[in-house]
């Protein structure tokens, strides 16, 4: 929806630094900007930008802007928060940010929605609020004031927010139970506290200076992990983690020697097992799931779909459909899909399959290998750390192509696959609670169904049992004896970053024992959380708000709460879910079991199109560490290009980080 901007120094600033900060993220809100300041007298000043719409300034709102934001360019201040708009709802100038409350007393910058607002807001006025606006911002502002930080607990939705209380001289920042929007923040030297929607916008601040943080960038080029702590590759700057907030006293913010505040968990989630048959699971969670796609259709603006052809994205498609044709609308829904022009890489045909169905208003885009490369320097730039793959280009290719089709709001499936079993990832924790409760004839007759629909050799199968089955203490060693990124590690000087080779598993909190387990890690720490990230820039790099429906948390708690075989049994996977959408999907899209997702051909570019060009950046990665990456990567990826060893991406977080350090002019020893 939006992006926020904040600095706390009781040291006293300059403004221009949030004017900067502020401006570096338009692209997230080029509707509308505002500012509120606390000078060193402690006077507050509401101020608008260039971007500022004329019908703002001096309305009937008290927290309309009043000052033009380049007057106060060197106003000494304590306290600013910056705002960029993306008007979604309530496109009035009753929506302009930072908002405060009727009384003046709290003040937000917010980014996201909140989908259960309307409820909230009935709730509220049953108690003595009053409404001036249509926004959900509003109703934040009256939930805090009514509940302090327990409203958090009420909301329904994505966001990021930060809340400024004149009255206490408090500010409160909160992100959501799963990190849909970011939150970043960084200390610096002088003990200035900055916080900010995306991490581009520290290095327009006083005292920046880009440095990596080594062990976050071994994480990334061994392992392929990000995002899955609260650290980032940035040394000394930190994402307040999902479900997570934190009060502070804006005379006294405190940090650790490492640069981090000591934020409260608000959300943790909790298992309350369902003992309902499986016909009653698949009727609440279409329920649910019914409710949630309605909740996110609100808006002012166009919204539309993403569609790749499975099940989830099909889904939400189909249930689009469904309540458009209910609610009497007569305008198509669209949809926006990236496909590819080899038949090995391309999901069309199941496209065209949901396409025909709902006769929906259907737009596809083929990115080229030339789209990719021109396009990495400005991906790198939104993302602001590398990214794994060339599926964060084409997310970004759709973005792109739903912005020059009016589209401002655009639905997807993601989030589903982490909870509900997606791609099999609980099968093999599912095998091995059958063996610890004898239950053989049922696991046999449950792998041969299983071998029909995956090919997995037996071998490969009881691996993957007995590492669930073996205690933790053991798993953590063989782990470390077996792991894919060996060959990997040959091409990174791990003496030159000056860290201990650890698995990223080891600081995750959660480990992988049971399916509860293995979904809290993949929801929350191991793959999610980059998907999101992915997901955030790449559809604010356009402007265009991405909503995920499947992330609603009373979808999730419900599911997370299932017995593992509604999830997976015999071969199939997210079973309650296929069995709740009924008839609302074509038959073949229900049935599906191979869904390959948005994929490029990334091992036809690389082995035929142009090996010397990726070759190239790869030497030049070699230079650009400064020998991190070493002459090893040039002889793995020859390797790659004659088929002597298995294609992946590594070759490509090879290049990204050198980008990565070149475009953000990391220093890295």
């Amino acid at each position: 929806m939006c992006g926020i901007s904040g600095i706390v120094s009781p040291g006293n600033f300059d403004a221009e630094e949030i004017i900067l900060m502020n401006s570096a993220i338009r692209h997230r809100g080029p509707d509308d900007e505002g500012f509120l300041l606390l000078d060193a007298q402690r006077n507050l000043h509401i101020a608008g930008g260039k971007d500022t719409p004329s019908g703002s300034w001096g309305s009937k709102f008290a927290y309309s802007p009043g000052e033009r934001i380049q007057d106060l360019t060197n106003e000494k201040c304590i306290l600013a928060i910056g705002h960029r708009r993306l008007s979604i709802l309530d496109l009035s100038d009753a929506g302009h940010q930072p908002m405060s409350s009727s009384d003046g007393r709290y003040w937000i910058a917010f980014n996201g929605e909140i989908y259960n607002y309307l409820d909230i807001k009935n709730e509220l006025r049953r108690t003595g609020h009053h409404f001036i606006t249509r926004t959900d911002t509003e109703v934040i502002l009256a939930a805090y004031a009514e509940w302090g930080e327990k409203c958090l607990e009420k909301l329904a939705g994505m966001w990021a927010f930060a809340i400024y209380d004149t009255i206490l001289g408090e500010i409160f920042l909160a992100r959501d139970r799963y990190g849909i929007k970011p939150l970043y923040y960084w200390f610096s030297p002088n003990g200035s506290f900055y916080f900010a929607s995306e991490i581009k916008q520290f290095t327009l601040c006083k005292g920046w200076a880009a440095r990596m943080n080594p062990e976050r960038g071994y994480d990334y080029l061994a392992y392929s992990f990000t995002d899955h702590t609260d650290e980032t590759m940035f040394a000394g700057v930190f994402q307040l983690p999902s479900g997570s907030c934190y009060r502070s006293a804006i005379y006294d913010l405190k940090q650790d020697i490492n640069g981090r505040i000591t934020n409260y968990k608000w959300y943790s989630q909790l298992r309350k097992p369902f003992t309902g048959t499986f016909s009653d699971a698949t009727e609440v969670f279409r329920e649910l799931f019914e409710k949630s796609v309605r909740e996110h259709l609100s808006a002012d603006v166009p919204v539309g779909t993403a569609l790749s052809g499975g099940l989830d994205s099909s889904s939400i498609v189909c249930e689009v459909n469904r309540i458009l044709r209910i609610d009497g609308k007569s305008e198509l829904q669209k949809t926006f899909s990236s496909c590819a022009a080899d038949e090995r890489y391309d999901e069309k045909k199941w496209m065209d399959i949901v396409i025909n169905h709902t006769s929906v208003d259907a737009h596809l885009i083929y990115p080229q290998l030339q789209e990719a490369i021109d396009s990495t320097p400005d991906l790198i730039w939104y993302q602001d750390e590398p990214y794994q793959s060339q599926s964060a280009f084409l997310g970004y290719s759709v973005f792109g192509l739903a912005k020059k089709n009016g589209v401002k709001v655009l639905l997807n499936g993601q989030g589903a696959d982490e909870y509900l079993g997606g791609y099999g990832q609980f099968a093999a924790a599912r095998y091995a609670n059958m063996v610890r409760q004898l239950r053989i004839s049922a696991l046999l007759n449950d792998i041969n169904k299983l071998r029909k629909v995956r090919n997995i050799s037996k071998s490969t199968l009881s691996k993957h049992i007995l590492y669930h089955l073996i205690p933790a203490n053991i798993r953590k060693r063989a782990l470390t004896l077996t792991s894919s990124a060996d060959e990997v590690k040959k091409m990174i000087d791990i003496g030159k970053l000056n860290i201990t080779d650890n698995h990223p598993y080891e600081i995750i909190p959660v480990k992988m024992n049971s399916i509860p387990e293995i979904s809290e890690h993949l929801t929350f720490y191991s793959t999610l959380p980059k998907y999101l990230r992915w997901e955030d820039r790449n559809s604010m790099a356009h402007s265009v708000e991405a909503r995920v429906p499947f992330l609603d948390h009373r979808l999730v708690e419900f599911a997370y709460s299932l017995p593992e075989d509604f999830l997976e049994k015999d071969g199939v996977t997210k079973r309650v879910m296929r069995e709740a959408m009924g008839n609302l999907l074509p038959e073949k899209i229900k049935n599906r079991k191979d869904k390959m997702g948005f994929t490029t051909p990334e091992e036809m570019w690389v082995k035929r199109e142009k090996p010397d060009f990726f070759k190239g950046k790869i030497a030049e990665a070699i230079s650009v560490t400064g020998g991190i990456i070493n002459n090893e990567a040039l002889s793995y990826f020859d390797k790659i290009v004659v088929g002597e060893v298995p294609f992946d991406f590594t070759y490509w977080r090879l290049i990204l980080f050198s980008e990565w350090v070149k475009k953000f002019q990391v220093k890295l020893l």
